[in-house]
């Protein structure tokens, strides 16, 4: 199924611990631990659904997988799964996303 563009600027955060990740059409910039520029080689849907949406995102140091979903999340539009790690144990993060304004980095 072809991937369904939630917006072509997201911004999201988790607390507890704290992370932010800002999406736009090609790239990504993680902040966990450390700041990540990092790809979008995947984008897909679940089968025969159009929610949740899921990237992967690469970088030469880390991976991510994020799981975007239109369930409403503490007034933001959207919820948000991030499954990476930093060293051995994987990590699963959880927040809210909403669209961004357009800025250059």
């Amino acid at each position: 199924m072809a991937w369904a563009q939630v917006e072509p600027n997201l911004v999201c955060e988790g607390t507890e611990p704290a992370w932010s990740l800002h999406i736009d059409a090609e790239t990504a910039r993680f902040l966990f631990q450390r700041d990540s520029d990092m790809t979008i080689p995947q984008r897909s849907v679940a089968e025969g659904r159009t929610w949740p949406q899921a990237l992967t995102l690469v970088s030469r140091n880390d991976t991510a997988i994020v799981i975007i979903d239109s369930q409403s999340c503490d007034g933001a539009p959207y919820s948000a799964d991030v499954l990476t790690q930093r060293g051995q144990p994987p990590i699963l993060l959880t927040g809210c996303c909403k669209e961004a304004p357009c800025t250059a980095r």
